[in-house]
């Protein structure tokens, strides 16, 4: 049983124990090191997970989407503190539930259980697949894999990218003065070109890229 299903079915003497909350894009719903009282069960929108470390240096390492939760990690393996700050890229609208109701839910709704187990699995799979990779992966790669990612199947004569240096350098991990060294490298190789400081590919620089990174997953 899915468990969006399930949330149309919830019980009664859960629902009375649970809020709806609304975040506009930008606004923290959790951030790390808060303390990891509650579940927050995504419902509409999209969120965006990073860790922050002390040179003050943020990475950008999922993305969540309906129904994905927050907080379930943290409480089911019983540490006090959310392990990543999760900010809200769209409107986002949460079901907030505290960890003694959330965890009361589990142990009474074995569907529940079993859904919340197979949702952990998902998120949890990836990160032990790649686990790493990122590590050692030269920063150029990383950014021209990011590119290649973000380029996609699109097929059109001039992509334009528009998010910011600093988001790129959250995403994979680096600094902003190491995605502009990257940038220029590529720019000057002929790889990618610039319009008002944005990043673009025309048709054959989109070819050349897709040629590298073809059979990256």
């Amino acid at each position: 049983m899915k468990l969006d299903y399930m949330l149309d079915h919830i019980p009664e003497n859960i629902r009375q124990h649970t809020t709806k909350r609304t975040f506009q894009p930008g606004d923290v719903v959790v951030r790390k090191g808060e303390k990891a009282d509650h579940v927050y069960i995504l419902t509409a929108g999209k969120l965006r997970v990073s860790n922050e470390f002390e040179s003050g240096q943020r990475y950008t390492f999922a993305s969540l989407e309906v129904p994905d939760m927050i907080g379930d990690l943290e409480v089911l393996a019983e540490q006090e503190h959310f392990a990543a700050t999760n900010e809200a890229v769209t409107e986002c609208q949460v079901l907030s539930l505290t960890a003694d109701t959330f965890l009361h839910w589990m142990k009474t709704d074995n569907d529940f259980a079993v859904a919340v187990a197979k949702l952990l699995a998902a998120k949890m799979y990836p990160t032990s697949n790649e686990a790493g990779r990122v590590k050692f992966q030269p920063s150029q790669e990383r950014f021209e894999e990011y590119l290649a990612k973000r380029l996609g199947d699109i097929e059109t004569d001039l992509f334009i990218l528009h998010t910011s240096r600093q988001q790129i350098a959250d995403d994979i991990g680096t600094s902003v003065k190491t995605v502009n060294r990257c940038v220029t490298k590529m720019r000057d190789d002929g790889d990618l070109s610039l319009l008002h400081g944005k990043i673009t590919l025309n048709r054959e620089q989109q070819a050349r890229l897709r040629a590298v990174w073809k059979n990256e997953p």
